[in-house]
């Protein structure tokens, strides 16, 4: 469990999902990221733990190979 989150029981803020649209801007999908990480109580070693699970298809699999 991640430390911001036992704190509380659950995130205050689930971050949306990355989905590689062409509309979807991956530098704002970061900046709300660390904005929702900052809210949850997630330093950079727990956000590190979990941005994996918030990337979806073809980035997934990026991530994975990466």
């Amino acid at each position: 469990m991640i430390k911001g989150q036992s704190k509380r029981g659950k995130p205050i803020i689930i971050p949306k999902p990355f989905l590689e649209k062409i509309r979807k801007d991956p530098i704002s999908f970061l900046e709300n990221l660390i904005i929702d990480a900052e809210a949850n109580g997630w330093d950079k070693t727990d956000l590190l733990k979990v941005i994996g699970g918030f990337f979806k298809n073809n980035v997934r699999e990026w991530f994975i190979d990466n």
